[in-house]
């Protein structure tokens, strides 16, 4: 405990500046080891200004030493024991001096520790090192061992390190006392031996450390040190402008970007001359009124600590707290916050609290204005430049792309309110009305921290009420729960959340065998669904016409909560009290508007049985499967990923998509996706023949609702498994896009269900329908199927819905029906030679499609996904996001705006 917060205050922010570089660099060079070579040249330009301090301290003690020497040695000459002891203590104290000063000598060695154990932490372990070569170190991830003498094995690297160490330790003590020789040499020995059989990457990163090292020592020999620096530095990034722009083969906007940001190194000289006007002309009060620009200072850095550590990350996790309820049996979701709290502690309190000590008074200056910009700007990015990047998942991953989410206008406005409250705030010091900015900045810090104590309390609270009301088994062992019958008709419905239509041809492309196992099916690829999300798309397969999205809100006076139930229990409800079935329902979507079902809702229904598949047998999984996923991944993602939403949402606009990074957050973790979540899914399918006996004394309905296709997660063909690594590829004409591989997975392991079926003699008896609410929406797509796209830019393909229907009796290959179809068929498929005229047990209404032939299928183009955002009794559609589509959804003709 005690080790965990020392690293999260004070290895883990220097961890996060090492890794951040080694992304940086990776990105430019495409090669680890040139990452490594630029980890290391950013750390050795980041520390100079310390290791100037550092030279200053030494001096200064040395000269202090120097000059109470001849005393020290009287004393010692003439006095022994406590006498002398009690003399040299007053003679340190008449000359302010005290023995633990001589510490000073040593800061340049110390200042190497925290980054030494932050290089550590990071480069030791770093997957992308692996199996990747460098000149003449064959793998990063292992020791060189370039030589062998018999059977033992000679790292040739560590000795390098050592030597250059040794080298550049001669030249900076070239002149000093033995002792601070010894102190020197000792710390390379010492290194040697903690480094030698580390993987060659880390000991490249400290070898090239000594090299910058051992340079920087002999630039410190030179009478214009800063001016020759300067001009290494400056051809330094002229390369790397030249290769960003010329050379680089990634994104033109992103290369010209970092090829900007990297130029403004060059404008050092002239920043450092800005900075020291602005203080001799602006912030002059503060360089003249210590306390104030202490106040000023950690005001400034408390409220960003409670800003990025407690606000974000609590009021993120209150919004729904059941995403991150009990991961990887962790409890309280608190625990996420707690760790951001400590690593922003560290990142904005306990570093620059260091840094502000340890320089002088004008450099003080400049921190107290710099934090209070940074406070302030942060207020107005994380408060007013919101902006709209969708939904932000429990992997802290948005589920769209955000590029372009901004336009420039926003951007443009949000960088001048920054700079007119930076210049406000510059003027108010300047007349000596800091006072004012400290009393803004103290009650920000006391609304952030009762806001984020708010919103803690509702965590806990939230947490308490879902744990007593959701408690998932982790089942022990796999045991049949879903029976169907051996004489007796089985009517089985799959709602696959967002299984991919068009990706239908590419699965038997890629996999023919399928073919031989879904025989008897029938599929309908013109089939459209009401809505691009769950929420909305979902009612209408379950419930029938009635719940589509134009019935549902016509129905005004009823809650928006009550028809959703009422969609869900009409199958089981006809099927069980009707027909005398025996039902089981397992995690149907939104059920109650949990985002986790609440499968209560079917609890005193006639001959129904709820059940929850998913999250139930994840624990069973990856006991079998230790090699296909890494422990604890997603809170690791999560713990390391908060802190990165924190500086997104404190940033300006224009910044926040290169901080995204893609979704990587600038991570070099090659597992980075929410593997864990598909899994509670997957393997709900994957134990399907374990779960399934053929028992049931009367008709079966099984109603089997499942997540796996919802994921984009990317699998390991040719069987499409969770893996570490991803080492084949698809064949498939899709295999490239989002969601493929887990719509692959999904029906090779139905197809081994369908498999037991056939050999239990009980595929004949049984009507099984594989559909979903709607489709995943890809632009590729849409060029393939469609013959144009909407003038608004709405992706089509988000309604087509996969749709597979066989029936009693039904063989032969797969067959294909072009008929206008919409996933609201599904109940009147289902119940189909079993009810005539089926009348909806809830309304009293009969269950018909009238409505599709009578005018189409008025569908929504609503992008909003969550119950909570909607109005309480109907959906929150506006006029201009409803399409009216008939006959042929592939024609662009057929869409009509409006109902």
């Amino acid at each position: 405990m005690v080790l965990d917060l020392f690293f999260n205050l004070l290895i883990y922010p220097l961890k996060q500046v090492i890794e951040f570089s080694f992304s940086l660099f990776f990105h430019v060079f495409k090669n680890p080891g040139a990452a490594i070579l630029g980890v290391s040249l950013a750390v050795t330009i980041l520390c100079l200004p310390l290791y100037i301090v550092a030279e200053k301290w030494t001096d200064f003690e040395r000269d202090i030493q120097k000059k109470l020497e001849p005393g020290v040695k009287r004393i010692k000459k003439f006095f022994k024991g406590d006498e002398q002891y009690m003399i040299l203590t007053t003679f340190y104290r008449q000359n302010h001096y005290h023995p633990i000063m001589a510490l000073r000598s040593s800061f340049s060695l110390l200042i190497q520790i925290p980054f030494f154990l932050a290089a550590y932490s990071y480069l030791s372990h770093l997957s992308i090192l692996q199996g990747h070569s460098f000149f003449i170190l064959k793998d990063l991830g292992k020791s060189d061992a370039l030589f062998t003498i018999g059977s033992f094995t000679v790292n040739v690297l560590p000795i390098l390190m050592t030597l250059i160490n040794c080298a550049s330790g001669f030249v900076y003590t070239k002149g000093h006392s033995l002792r601070e020789k010894l102190q020197v040499y000792i710390m390379a020995a010492l290194f040697l031996v903690v480094l030698y059989d580390s993987p060659s990457g880390l000991v490249l990163y400290w070898t090239l450390n000594q090299v910058f090292s051992l340079t920087k020592n002999i630039f410190m020999k030179l009478k214009n040190p800063l001016k020759v620096f300067f001009c290494c530095v400056a051809a330094a990034i002229l390369f790397c402008d030249f290769y960003l722009i010329f050379m680089h083969p990634g994104s033109f906007k992103r290369r010209i970007l970092m090829a900007v940001v990297i130029s403004f190194v060059l404008l050092a000289p002239i920043f450092v001359k800005a900075v020291s006007r602005l203080i001799d002309r602006v912030l002059l009060p503060l360089l003249n009124d210590s306390k104030s620009r202490g106040i000023l200072f950690f005001s400034s850095a408390i409220g960003l600590f409670l800003l990025t550590g407690l606000f974000i990350p609590s009021s993120i996790i209150s919004s729904s707290v059941i995403e991150f309820f009990n991961i990887d049996n962790l409890g309280s979701p608190v625990c996420f916050v707690r760790n951001t709290l400590v690593q922003s502690c560290g990142l904005f309190l306990v570093w620059p609290t260091f840094l502000y000590f340890l320089f002088n008074k004008r450099i003080q200056t400049a921190f107290s204005g710099l934090s209070f910009a940074l406070f302030a700007g942060a207020l107005i990015n994380t408060f007013i430049f919101v902006g709209h990047y969708g939904t932000l998942t429990r992997m802290l991953t948005f589920s769209e792309n955000i590029a372009g989410r901004v336009p420039y206008s926003v951007i443009i406005v949000n960088l001048v309110a920054i700079a007119v409250l930076i210049i406000a705030a510059a003027f108010a010091i300047k007349y000596k009305f800091s006072g004012i900015l400290q009393v803004i900045s103290g009650i920000c810090c006391i609304s952030l921290f009762a806001a984020g104590i708010f919103y803690t309390k509702s965590i806990k609270a939230d947490y308490e009420k879902i744990a007593s009301t959701y408690n998932p088994e982790n089942a022990e062992e796999v045991k049949p729960v879903l029976h169907l019958s051996k004489d007796k008709q089985n009517v089985v419905l799959f709602m696959l959340d967002r299984s991919e239509s068009a990706y239908l041809s590419s699965i038997l492309e890629e996999d023919p065998s399928l073919k031989d196992i879904f025989t008897g099916f029938t599929y309908y690829p013109n089939t459209i669904s009401y809505g691009g999300h769950t929420i909305i798309g979902a009612p209408p397969l379950f419930g029938g016409y009635e719940y589509t999205p134009e019935e549902f809100n016509k129905r005004s006076d009823v809650s928006k909560l009550t028809k959703n139930n009422e969609a869900l229990k009409v199958l089981p409800k006809i099927f069980g009290e009707e027909l005398g079935y025996n039902v089981t329902i397992t995690d149907t979507s939104w059920a109650n508007y949990q985002w986790i079902p609440d499968m209560s809702i079917f609890q005193g229904m006639k001959n129904v049985t709820p059940l929850s598949l998913e999250h139930t047998y994840t624990g069973l999984w990856m006991d079998l499967n230790k090699d296909k996923i890494r422990p604890n991944l997603v809170s690791s993602s999560i713990r390391r990923n908060m802190l990165w939403v924190c500086f997104f949402r404190i940033s300006p606009a224009i910044f926040r998509d290169a901080i995204y990074d893609d979704s990587k957050w600038w991570s070099t973790d090659e597992e980075s996706g929410d593997i864990q979540e598909f899994i509670d899914y997957y393997s709900a399918l994957y134990f399907l023949p374990q779960l399934t006996d053929f028992e049931s004394d009367k008709p079966a309905f099984l109603n089997i609702t499942n997540d796996s296709t919802h994921s984009g997660f990317e699998l390991n063909p040719p069987d499409y498994v969770p893996a570490t690594k991803i080492t084949g590829k698809g064949v498939g004409k899709y295999a490239k896009l989002s969601g493929y591989s887990a719509n692959v997975a999904s029906f090779k392991l139905i197809g081994k269900w369908i498999e037991l079926l056939k050999q239990n003699g009980v595929y004949d008896n049984t009507k099984i329908i594989i559909a979903a609410d709607h489709g995943i929406g890809q632009r590729k797509i849409v060029q393939d199927l469609y013959n144009g796209t909407l003038e608004d830019g709405f992706i089509m393909d988000h309604l087509n819905p996969m749709l597979l229907v066989k029936d009693f009796g039904a063989e032969g290959e797969i067959k294909t029906d072009t008929s206008f179809m919409t996933n609201a068929d599904v109940p009147l498929l289902l119940l189909r030679g079993l009810v005539e005229n089926p009348v909806n047990p809830f309304t009293g209404k009969q269950m018909n499609d009238s409505i599709k032939k009578e005018k189409g299928a008025v569908v929504t183009t609503n992008s909003t996904w969550s119950p909570d955002q909607h109005s309480s009794n109907t959906f929150s559609i506006k006029d201009d996001e409803w399409y009216t589509v008939k006959d042929n959804i592939f024609d662009i003709a057929n869409w009509k705006k409006g109902k």
